[in-house]
Order: structure tokens, then C-alpha cells, then sequence
């Protein structure tokens, strides 16, 4: 069974790393822990979650005791498997006031966020809903592979009230989505999508 390490620190410090130097590593892990449980205590953070996909060599099959929030510090983790709702507003070309919802009670302004293996591959699927009905939105994001390192890509333009697809031909642990940008439909040129 393969482990792969989460990528706590992005979502508190999305500029810095952990250490990898082998005697900063129990150090560094402890702080990252002490981080957690402190940041839990004012924040809804996942707890038992079980976490599975394919890759192309052994399947992952973990289970994380404690995990960072869904939503935390205007930024979007997203763990293979999970389902979930973000109430956000939109103010000044911005989203802003993120907040996980249980349900979608406030459709118009909740966005739907789904991330899962294609079917009897090792590739990846998110799919994001964007509730707004005037702007399109752009998020930048980072694929955290399984060493804990964030690699840059952003989401392709998310045209009002309806749905983007996108896809990875490999496994992603997880996906931090984050910078959520709103352009008025009407100051949009051309819809592309440039990584």
C-alpha cells in the first residue's frame, strides 16, 4: 500500500515548504501537527478521513485521523474522492467570505466541487460549478503529488452557471485551489484555457 504526504503548511503558509533535510523532518512534522490541532480548535477541520485511489503502481488506501479544513485562508483543498459545497460572495472581481456549506441551501452562490479517479484509470477528474450568473470564474491551482510538492495549473474558465470538467492522466493527491478570480461575462474576449 503506498502513503503519500499531505501538504499541510500550503494552507497555512502557501509559500513555504516543509523541510527535507532527514534531521528537520520529525522537527518539522511535529511543528505541522501542533499547527493542526491548533488551527481545529477555531476551524471545522476533517477528521477520519479514508482516503483511496489507483496509481500505477501500488493503490493508495490511507487513513488521515485529522486533516485541514476544506476551506481555509480564501484556499480550496480538495482530497481524492470528496464531494463538497462552498458558499462564497463576490465582491470587487473577487470571490470572497468562503465558508464550507453542508448542503446547498444558497444555490445561488454556492459553488459545487467534485474530485474523483476516472473509472479503472489513475487519472483524475475535478469538476467545479460556478453558481454566479454574470461572471466567469478562474481559479489558479496546485497539484500536491505524493512527496508533498505543489506543481502550478489553473482551472479553465468557468462560464456562468454551469459546470467545468477537468482532467489529469495521473493521480493527484491533492488539488489546493486558490487566487479565485471573477470576470464580468461581458468583459470576457474569448474563453481559453491556458496552463
Amino acid at each position: 500500500m503506498k502513503k503519500f504526504k499531505v501538504l499541510p503548511v500550503a494552507l497555512l503558509l502557501s509559500a513555504c515548504q516543509t523541510g527535507t533535510m532527514e534531521g528537520n523532518a520529525s522537527e518539522s512534522a511535529l511543528e505541522e501537527t501542533q499547527s493542526l490541532v491548533k488551527v481545529c480548535k477555531d476551524h471545522p477541520c476533517r477528521r477520519n478521513i479514508h482516503v483511496t485511489f489507483r496509481t500505477d503502481g501500488e493503490p493508495v488506501d490511507q487513513m488521515i485521523p485529522l486533516y485541514w479544513p476544506r476551506v481555509f485562508n480564501e484556499m480550496i483543498s480538495v482530497l481524492p474522492g470528496e464531494s463538497f459545497y462552498v458558499e462564497a460572495e463576490l465582491e470587487d472581481g473577487k470571490l470572497v467570505n468562503m465558508k464550507e456549506a453542508s448542503e446547498n441551501s444558497n444555490p445561488d452562490k454556492t459553488i459545487i466541487i467534485k474530485f474523483n479517479q476516472v473509472e479503472n484509470e489513475t487519472g483524475m477528474m475535478l469538476s467545479i460549478y460556478n453558481p454566479f450568473e454574470t461572471v466567469v470564474l478562474k481559479f489558479n491551482m496546485d497539484m500536491v503529488d505524493f512527496f508533498g510538492t505543489p506543481h502550478k495549473t489553473s482551472s479553465c474558465p468557468i462560464m456562468p452557471q454551469a459546470y467545468i470538467f477537468e482532467s489529469w492522466p495521473h493521480p493527484i493527491p491533492e488539488l489546493i485551489i486558490k487566487n479565485p478570480v471573477a470576470v464580468p461575462v461581458h468583459k470576457m474576449e474569448a474563453v481559453e484555457c491556458i496552463y
